[in-house]
């Protein structure tokens, strides 16, 4: 497709992932002057583009709530005065990261459009950071109407996401583009030549993985209590990767009840990412049901892809659970059915005719979640 001089785009995302790489990678096709606002780039999945100029704000840091704040304003407001200084006739593609950027529009008259990866302040209240009736809630709700309401498309992850913004914005304005995997192909690594299973001393056991934030609201320690039920199963191991607030708690408990068939290991090196991944015989995603009102765990694409059945902590009425339960690809429990978990890791485990089933139900489903869908974005752009 021919390129068509002189349009100019800029992308801000704080904290650039695989699923941003490649949204800008279909635009850089159509635009000759593209830009990336971030704080830091992830090296996990696909390079950008070349032409992709790059400026960096404040990095993201997640290390505690004043932390958060004070990178998510301090980014905000880097990012209002270079696109003042520099940017006036860029079409803005304004991402939920940082979430304060929804105020940008206060301060730069650019035409924009909005990627929703997690919905605030929403999220914020659903994780018990700030009050339904504090002042930042009720300043913040009005700002998002007039936000999206001026914003000329508005993109997010889930349908239970498009309709918690619908208090914003009318519904049909919103356009869902579901999240992808950041691997193509036969990704997978086998048992035999994984490293992270021989650098752990893992090929003797079956693996339950849970891999991400190990937050509040992530019920990390319902899979502890899980563990405790198997723990006399001596060729099953927990393997719990990653960091967050409740990570004290975890180690703790795991330490209080002498469960060593778990093991706590942070956050894998890039480079280690797909090995680790691939080292599970079952997947563990968890989100709550306020959660998956604001937000997607992008884990549950990536498990897809590389054919790993799904342990899903969650209520049965979450987007989450629908997609599980309508594929057939995994198991879907509440975060205190301990007893209904254990059962399905050895059902898993043991009954080789519904590990092919999953398995082949898999191989199906990932069919959905492709890089195909980053084009979807530019497609509905253009025609908007």
């Amino acid at each position: 497709m021919k390129e068509q001089s002189g349009h100019k785009i800029l992308f801000i995302n704080q904290a650039t992932g695989y699923l941003m790489k490649d949204v800008i990678n279909e635009f850089c096709a159509e635009y000759d002057d593209v830009v990336l606002l971030a704080g830091h780039v992830s090296d996990i999945g696909g390079s950008l583009n070349q032409k992709v100029a790059i400026r960096l704000i404040h990095k993201y840091n997640k290390k505690n709530r004043s932390n958060r704040f004070f990178s998510w304003i301090w980014g905000t407001i880097q990012a209002i005065l270079l696109i003042s200084l520099q940017y006036r006739k860029y079409h803005l593609v304004i991402t939920s990261n940082p979430p304060t950027l929804a105020f940008l529009p206060l301060f730069c008259r650019n035409k924009y459009s909005v990627i929703i990866y997690d919905v605030y302040p929403d999220g914020l209240v659903a994780g018990g950071f700030i009050s339904e009736t504090s002042c930042v809630n009720r300043l913040w709700i009005k700002q998002n109407i007039r936000y999206y309401n001026k914003a000329s498309n508005i993109y997010t992850l889930t349908e239970s996401m498009a309709d918690t913004l619908s208090k914003y914005v009318p519904r049909e304005k919103i356009k869902v583009i579901v999240p992808w995997s950041l691997f193509s192909g036969s990704s997978k690594v086998k048992k035999e030549e994984n490293i992270f299973i021989k650098k752990y001393n893992l090929s003797n056991f079956f693996l339950v993985m849970y891999s991400g934030n190990i937050g509040l609201g992530h019920n990390v320690e319902s899979l502890i209590e899980v563990a405790r039920v198997l723990r006399n199963v001596n060729d099953i191991k927990f393997v719990i990767i990653g960091d967050g607030w409740n990570k004290a708690l975890i180690e703790k408990r795991i330490s209080e009840f002498g469960l060593i068939n778990c093991l706590l290991l942070p956050f894998q090196p890039s480079n280690m990412f797909r090995h680790s991944l691939s080292a599970a015989d079952i997947g563990v995603v968890s989100v709550t049901s306020a959660a998956s009102k604001v937000c997607a765990p992008s884990k549950t694409y990536n498990l897809i892809n590389l054919e790993i059945p799904l342990l899903c902590i969650t209520d049965h009425e979450t987007e989450l659970a629908k997609i599980v339960n309508s594929n057939e690809i995994g198991k879907v429990c509440n975060n205190s059915q301990y007893e209904e978990m254990a059962e399905f890791i050895l059902s898993f485990k043991n009954d080789c005719s519904l590990y092919q089933s999953i398995s082949d139900n898999l191989k199906r489903c990932s069919n959905n979640y492709t890089i195909e869908n980053a084009h979807k974005y530019l497609i509905n752009f253009r025609n908007n």
